[in-house]
């Protein structure tokens, strides 16, 4: 485990990270903190974020009254003390010298008006007119919407869309604001305030002024979407560029994207990217460019995913398949309950068992029962333990009877799309993890979806969703348990895979550090123990519920830190500045990863070898690798940018630096022994151990400093890609890169 490293001196009154007390693990992932509302940040997410109301004592109070007319109580005179030059915000504020009046007001009309110099002369008792008739006559400022006016009704001209619009779905076209029905004290307030807006967007943060950029970031231009990899890539990339968690923090793209036009031109430091960045991003790199590789368009990511495969000719068909003994039958549920549902426990396992037994002794129909019965049996018939699986490999028969099995249940999944009982949401989320298993992530990623929206009217989230129940108290009974459970399971499945893909009506910024939603799944009530201790399917339920829960409560710990990170984003918009929040962070952000490890039960230490780790096992050690990349990722990016450019790296920077480039390599090395293993999850692992050994590469070529016997961890990286590549045409390519970047490295 990387040491902790001593908080670093840097600017003065860093914002702490928040930590929750250390608690065993089962009281930790049922006891979430964070369970105060869908909006919740977790129990440490950092607010960079804030609200505060201040009296501008050194600018003029103004007031409108019923007539238009602006009055100012002496706004010259407090603009400035005496002796002290007046701000760029003050100058903007100031009335001009010409419009004040003898009284030092501010006269909105300039000179005295003609209805001012009239009224000298009137009548008393007569009424005085308002400063603006002279001019023009009143009008009235809003204008209906064309749907309003259409209708005849009144509009509310909301922007950007007016209440009733909103309604009924209708495109809001609002008539551009006319000027010309503004008294002319309103145009002297707009004209300021446009003076103003100016000043702003001119503005380069100063040192110690970085507090003050976040609330500024929606007035910055927006950086190009589809940069060239020799441009300078904006200080947070799009949420393809997060890999290692899982995807959107809804809302707050712009405005952090936005930061890098206020960024500090003279700032040394050159941070790319903030979070991991996707594979085929990384390729883009300027290290990769020059070297024959070849480059990606985006059209090139959306591509149309590969069909299917179908069992060739000759294959057994359905009903040889079906009509086999019942100990093919229990080999293929034991398969299925082992090496599947022990990291989704969606099914209770003695209600499947009966319902695939009676599915088959009956006879297979159009039932939710048999399509149930028939996607276990294509799990189970592709499912191996832990190790290679070479029995699996595209052709073989046993893959070719996992196909038959499949597509027999798809025939008879479409009438559960119109079906709210559970089942629909299990078969669902249960092809979408086939469809993993056979690398196909779009028809994956289509499965998790729908499997997320059958769950939408489950009563456990309903009453979840009120925010007058306690989370805390709700009973669950053994259906709400199956419901919670496929519901997570569908809903960190599909934010997990959308950021791997390119799809342009989700692609989501940073989904990855995305909150989850606000409780934890219930575990089942273990029944009461026999004498002898409890029974098979009880153990194993228990152990698949405990990895269930340790890999949540990871991802909640990596999603948080990821938001506090991206807060930090928000906050500094100096490169240098932010470094040296992160450095002050860092050893809080490993002591957490560290609880997180000590908490887990003795059946998922992770404090053991790597050569004797479980698919469980291999699963959470991975995540927490990630985890680590995660944090070290900003002090990588920016020692490869100094190196690049020539540039001195901070002692400090450079130190997590070193660890980050050692967690890449920790990251094949731990990986290794499910290199050849066949998981829903095997596409994630090959596609970080890839990501890794380009960040080696890419360190390499910059002139880093790197750790002992990297090119290794290349070269099995390549040896892995070489083994699937007959399944994703992607690692074909991938392959090619690293063998061309490494020949050349080692020739430099």
């Amino acid at each position: 485990m990387p040491p902790s490293h001593p908080a670093s001196a840097s600017a003065p009154g860093p914002p702490t990270a928040q930590r929750q007390e250390p608690l065993p693990f089962l009281a930790t992932a049922l006891s979430y903190t964070g369970a105060s509302g869908p909006g919740s940040a977790s129990s440490g997410a950092g607010s960079a974020s804030g609200t505060g109301t201040g009296t501008g004592t050194g600018i003029g109070s103004f007031s409108i009254n019923g007539s238009g007319v602006v009055a100012g109580t002496h706004a010259a005179n407090s603009m400035a003390r005496p002796g002290q030059a007046a701000s760029p915000l003050s100058l903007a504020l100031a009335p001009d010298v010409d419009d004040l009046d003898a009284d030092g007001d501010v006269n909105a009309n300039g000179p005295q008006s003609p209805v001012d110099a009239a009224g000298i002369n009137r009548r008393p008792g007569k009424r005085p007119a308002a400063r603006g008739t002279a001019f023009y006559p009143r009008k009235r400022a809003n204008t209906a919407c064309q749907v309003c006016r259409a209708r005849k009704t009144k509009c509310d001209n909301k922007k950007p869309a007016c209440s009733y619009c909103v309604s009924v779905g209708a495109t809001c076209i609002q008539s551009p604001v006319d000027l010309s029905s503004f008294d002319p004290a309103s145009l002297k307030i707009l004209d300021r305030i446009d003076e103003l807006e100016r000043l702003l967007r001119h503005a380069v943060p100063l040192p110690g002024a970085a507090d003050a950029a976040a609330p500024l970031s929606a007035l910055a231009p927006a950086p190009a979407s589809g940069l060239s990899s020799q441009h300078r890539l904006p200080p947070l990339s799009r949420s393809r560029a997060f890999d290692s968690a899982g995807g959107g923090i809804h809302g707050q793209s712009s405005s952090v994207s936005s930061l890098s036009g206020l960024r500090n031109p003279d700032d040394e430091l050159d941070l790319t990217s903030l979070l991991p960045q996707r594979v085929d991003h990384i390729l883009q790199w300027p290290a990769f460019q020059n070297s024959g590789t070849h480059h990606h368009s985006p059209a090139s990511f959306r591509a149309p995913p590969d069909a299917i495969a179908t069992p060739p000719s000759g294959s057994a068909s359905l009903a040889g398949l079906i009509d086999m003994d019942s100990h093919r039958i229990y080999r293929l549920l034991d398969n299925f309950f082992l090496h599947i549902h022990c990291k989704n426990p969606i099914l209770d396992e003695v209600l499947a068992r009966r319902m695939v037994l009676n599915a088959f002794l009956d006879g297979i129909d159009w039932s939710p029962a048999s399509c149930l019965a028939l996607i276990i049996c294509a799990l189970g018939c592709i499912a191996t333990p832990f190790g290679p699986s070479g029995e699996t490999k595209l052709g073989t028969q046993t893959y070719n009877d996992s196909q038959i099995f499949f597509q027999a249940a798809q025939k008879r999944i479409g009438i559960l799309l119109v079906r709210s009982d559970i089942v629909g949401a299990q078969c669902l989320f249960l092809s979408g993890i086939y469809l993993m298993m056979v690398f196909q992530p779009v028809y994956a990623w289509r499965f998790f979806s729908q499997a997320l929206a059958a769950c939408q009217h489950f009563p456990f989230l309903a009453r979840a969703q009120n925010l007058n129940t306690s989370l805390d108290a709700m009973e669950m009974g053994r259906q709400d348990t199956q419901e919670q459970a496929v519901y997570w399971s569908a809903w960190k499945s599909e934010r997990e895979l959308r950021q791997e893909l390119d799809l342009p009506d989700f692609d989501i910024l940073h989904s990855g550090s995305t909150l989850y939603p606000p409780f934890f799944p219930a575990p089942p009530v273990a029944p009461a123990e026999s004498p002898d201790g409890p029974d098979t399917e009880t153990q194993r339920a228990r152990s698949a519920w405990l990895f269930y829960l340790a890999e949540i409560s990871l991802r909640r710990l990596t999603s948080r830190l990821s938001r506090e990170a991206l807060d930090l984003r928000q906050r500094y918009a100096s490169d240098s500045m932010l470094l040296d929040m992160l450095l002050d962070m860092m050893p809080e952000y490993e002591a957490q990863i560290r609880e997180w490890s000590d908490s887990l039960p003795a059946d998922l230490s992770i404090h053991t070898p790597v050569e004797e780790d479980g698919i469980c096992r291999s699963v959470l050690r991975g995540r927490m690798i990630n985890l680590f990349e995660q944090i070290y990722w900003p002090f990588v990016m920016a020692s490869i940018s100094a190196h690049t450019a020539r540039r001195p790296v901070k002692p400090a920077v450079a130190e997590f630096a070193k660890r980050g480039l050692e967690t890449h390599m920790h990251q094949v090395h731990v990986n290794k022994p499910g290199f050849h293993h066949r998981h829903h999850g095997s596409m994630f692992m090959i596609r970080a151990c890839t990501r890794s050994a380009l960040v080696l590469l890419a360190a390499a070529k910059a002139g880093c400093t790197m750790p002992t016997d990297w090119e290794d961890s290349v070269y099995k990286t390549v040896g892995m890609l070489a083994y699937w590549e007959d399944e994703d045409r992607d690692l074909i390519h991938w392959r090619s890169t690293l063998e061309r970047e490494l020949a050349l490295t080692r020739h430099e």
